[in-house]
């Protein structure tokens, strides 16, 4: 036997097996791109139609006239009583604002548990 042992053969891959092999590479790479560039594609249509419709919805904003707006103060400079008033009719606000919204949870759960058992109407199937 040999000297020099019994090791595998090394594989050789003639020149054209080569061009074979990168050539499929890049195919698989551009048709990488070409399916990442057609969904930011979309991506981008659907943010475009999005910012479409804030825009019109942002046009009422344009429409309102700025005599209409409440002159801002400092607080510091106006009088303790207009600034006191003006606090305490936003703490009302605010409290009308939550009492409204309670007892409409209210009324909600009531309607929800209140339902009565006998003059409803069950589906057929359940009396088997």
């Amino acid at each position: 036997m040999g000297g020099r042992g019994g090791g595998a053969v090394p594989l050789v891959i003639q020149w054209w097996g080569w061009i074979l092999i990168w050539s499929g590479l890049v195919i698989a790479l551009l048709a990488m791109l070409a399916l990442f560039a057609w969904w930011l594609f979309r991506k981008a249509m659907r943010v475009l139609d999005d910012l479409g419709e804030l825009a019109d919805s942002t046009e009422v904003f344009d429409r309102v006239d700025e005599s209409e707006l409440p002159k801002q103060t400092l607080a510091v400079l106006a009088d303790l009583r207009e600034v006191r008033a003006r606090e305490d009719a936003r703490r009302a606000h605010r409290a009308r604002r939550r009492s409204e919204r309670h007892r409409r949870r209210l009324e909600r759960a009531r309607r929800i548990t209140s339902v009565d058992a006998s003059k409803t109407r069950w589906p057929a199937d359940w009396y088997r």
